[in-house]
């Protein structure tokens, strides 16, 4: 337990009373989601505290309206960059920090609790102003991340999953960690007419049905499980009488359509879906099965089991967390980090027929 100022260890002892929290996680999505369920148990502990968090702005509709919070404040990441890579746009570079500066400092926080650790999520604290900056020490952090916070919490091993890590930093202020809180998020409830909408335009509405994911960010495609996988898991979901909903987001079209036709058909292709309609498909779906993406956390988040493909990253760091799951990877291969072979090869070895077998067990609660 780390040997915190007075002031913040005493507003601890006293649910939070007069003590303002910024959570930064700026960023993706799985990592947000997974920084969901130490923010819940900070808010138990301490109900009376207030808790903002910092983010990237393209992520904000994770997040808007939920319950622990009590706002978010916005990193203009993109305008950042755009300023950054073009030298006319350079005079523009200070003034969108001032802002950014002003919005941190406006919420007047005590303590900084960094889950990131890179040198923006450092400096996102440093601009904050709070007197008290909790970050990780060793390899979670880079880019001289350390030197920017005031307090630090050790980052386990290398395969130590993160939310594990993520909770290390909550038990650090002394907070009970057991068991793991639901993350209640916003999104199902926004996205529900929308939702039914995409159930109703499929030939049998009625039907259960899982929801299969392909995609991944176009900078970790090689972690798209190989569409004969998904596919295997579509037919034998078909045969058990679900409707495999295979779903996509901007620019991954293709590759659902890719696991539609290796399925022979079994599957169907859902129609566009934003974040919100996404979420409440995958709510009250009875199994989700993808590769190691934003929506596996996301399914993990609203409580869907998950049937989880993972190639080239380590299925012990990025693995599910708070539901039933299953984690499917090459059995002989060992972990130590992503390389260029990896990402070329990274699902070779995991056999269409294993999945087949999860896809049963998971069904039959097994």
């Amino acid at each position: 337990m780390l040997e915190l100022p007075s002031p913040i260890a005493d507003s601890l002892s006293r649910k939070g009373r007069d003590l303002t929290v910024l959570v930064v996680r700026l960023g993706a999505m799985g990592d947000i989601l997974r920084t969901l369920a130490p923010v819940r148990l900070l808010r138990r502990a301490a109900p009376y505290c207030r808790i903002y968090w910092a983010l990237e702005a393209r992520w904000s509709p994770v997040l808007t309206g939920h319950a622990d919070l009590d706002g978010l404040v916005e990193l203009p990441r993109k305008r950042l960059d755009q300023a950054a890579r073009s030298p006319r746009r350079w005079p523009s570079l200070p003034g969108l920090v001032l802002a950014y500066r002003r919005r941190l400092r406006a919420i007047g926080a005590d303590l900084v609790l960094d889950f990131h650790g890179t040198l923006r999520s450092g400096l996102t604290g440093r601009l904050s102003g709070a007197p008290t900056r909790v970050g990780y020490r060793g390899h979670q952090q880079k880019e001289g991340n350390e030197r920017l916070n005031t307090h630090h919490v050790a980052s386990g091993s290398r395969r130590t999953s993160r939310m594990e890590r993520n909770l290390d930093l909550i038990r650090a202020l002394g907070i009970e960690v057991s068991p793991l809180p639901p993350c209640e998020l916003p999104l199902p409830r926004a996205g529900e007419r929308s939702a039914r909408a995409a159930r109703d335009s499929l030939a049998e509405p009625d039907a259960d049905w899982a929801v299969i994911s392909p995609g991944a960010s176009a900078s970790q495609a090689y972690k798209k499980p190989p569409p004969e996988l998904l596919a295997a898991a579509c037919r034998r979901l078909r045969e058990r009488g679900l409707v495999p909903l295979v779903v996509y987001g901007p620019g991954e079209e293709e590759d659902a359509r890719a696991v539609v036709e290796s399925s022979g058909r079994a599957a169907r292709l859902a129609p566009p879906t934003d974040l919100a309609t996404l979420a409440a498909l995958i709510e009250d779906s009875r199994l989700f099965v993808g590769g190691d993406s934003g929506p596996m956390h996301l399914a993990c988040a609203v409580g869907c089991p998950v049937l989880a493909l993972y190639g080239p990253t380590d299925p012990k760091v990025n693995q599910p967390w708070g539901v039933p799951y299953t984690a499917l990877y090459p059995q002989d291969r060992g972990y130590t980090g992503v390389n260029r072979q990896d990402r070329l090869h990274g699902f070779e070895g995991l056999a269409p027929e294993r999945v087949v077998q999860s896809v049963d067990r998971m069904l039959d609660g097994r």
